[in-house]
């Protein structure tokens, strides 16, 4: 993967880069508004199906299935997302997924009006599957939108609309639930599904787009390219670790809310917390793309999302709990933005929809542990413990992680 040996030839298929003298040009406006129309949805019905299965179910159990039923297709979904966007161009496959999660989420409004609880977890299932072929599909678009020295400013805007939406979805969602029913916040969320592929849909066809001779057509791919490189190794480890944690507490966080601060609409509020940090998160890359991006930023950073978590569990005021959750996604952006920013420089445009299938399916892979874990262990131990043992297991993956590394880089 040498760049000195790779001979790269412009495709037939696609035109050169646009030219852009500001932030972005058209294509890169409409990536945008369409990823972030679909980010604010997708926090309001996360908030809705959590309140509405507690509600229901009564039980713990009830939200921390949901969380099973959100994480666990994701884990293969960006490998086949992946795939298909290096072969038929990624706003092509981002449109067909948006498409199809409109319909599914439609589908539970059906299935919450009937209580037939079952088919919400199978309509939820359905639809993160197709999310999480997506994300591949938006991360290897945006170095075909945009410059290379631009690159920073267009991933970081990507993530802060992500983490504008974690910020201010939540609280809508809080809000309106003490007027609404969770229903119809499920049903905004579809439409928002259908503007972002009417969006996504027409940057088809659009940036510059590198091939190469060598370059493998292998399903796997991405997989050789991760292991091969030593940040690209750690960022990983950090996705799996944190994305455990993180999924461990978003699990039980509505149980949280009415326990320990006193209402389960307050969730709204914490999930707030976490987008406010995330979106802070997000300036350091947009004023200025890093230049050569290296392992220790993102292992600083990924201890900052990961020990408030853990710090959580000893919070007794709905203030202490925020500001907490604020300082984790903090640090969960400023090594998410770098280590993406990281995979876009290393890697080619014909390879980076399978790379970024990797890093996202280790992100994944880690929410479904989170999950597993919350529904195995939140009945017998509750909540606290449940957090603490999972924050505590992925302290001790990302250090040995990081003791491996170091070994293989002495010489």
């Amino acid at each position: 993967m040498s760049g000195r040996s790779r001979r790269l030839i412009p495709s037939a298929d696609a035109p050169s880069a646009p030219t852009t003298r500001g932030i972005v040009a058209s294509p890169a406006i409409r990536l945008l508004a369409g990823a972030g129309t679909s980010s604010y949805g997708d926090w309001l019905t996360t908030v809705a199906l959590v309140v509405l299965l507690y509600r229901l179910t009564n039980s713990p159990l009830g939200p921390a299935g949901y969380m099973l039923a959100r994480v666990a297709p994701k884990v293969v979904g960006p490998f086949p997302g992946g795939a298909l966007a290096d072969r038929y161009g990624p706003a092509r496959v981002a449109t067909a997924c948006a498409l199809l999660q409109a319909a599914l989420t439609a589908s539970i409004i059906v299935s919450a009006n009937h209580q037939v609880i079952w088919a919400i977890y199978v309509a939820v299932a359905l639809a993160q599957f197709f999310g999480a072929a997506a994300q591949p599909c938006y991360t290897a678009l945006i170095p075909r939108v945009t410059t290379p020295g631009q690159l920073g400013r267009i991933q970081g805007i990507y993530s802060a609309l992500g983490s504008s939406s974690l910020l201010v979805a939540p609280a809508l969602g809080a809000l309106a639930l003490s007027i609404t029913s969770p229903q119809v916040l499920i049903g905004a969320d579809a439409a928002t599904f259908a503007v972002a592929a009417i969006l996504v849909s027409s940057i088809t066809g659009v940036g510059h787009v590198t091939r190469d001779a060598q370059t493998s057509k292998r399903f796997s791919a991405g997989i050789p390219i991760v292991m091969r490189d030593p940040t690209l190794r750690f960022l990983a480890a950090a996705y799996i670790s944190n994305a455990a944690a993180v999924t461990a507490v978003q699990a039980v966080l509505v149980v949280a809310a009415a326990q320990r601060f006193g209402h389960d609409a307050d969730v709204g509020w914490l999930y707030a917390a976490v987008g406010a940090g995330s979106l802070l998160g997000t300036l350091p890359v947009i004023r200025r793309t890093p230049g050569r991006v290296t392992t220790l930023p993102i292992a600083i950073a990924a201890v900052v999302e990961l020990a408030p978590l853990a710090l959580f569990v000893f919070a007794t005021a709905l203030p202490e709990g925020i500001v907490l959750l604020f300082a984790s996604g903090l640090g969960a952006t400023l090594y998410q933005t770098r280590g993406v920013i990281g995979v876009q420089q290393r890697v080619p445009s014909e390879l980076l929809g399978r790379t970024m299938a990797v890093i996202r399916s280790a992100q994944y892979g880690g929410m479904l542990l989170g999950a597993i874990a919350a529904l195995a262990l939140v009945q017998p131990l509750g909540w606290q413990a449940t957090v603490l043992i999972v924050c505590a297991v992925g302290a001790t993956f990302l250090f040995f992680t990081a003791v491996s590394e170091t070994g293989h880089s002495s010489p």
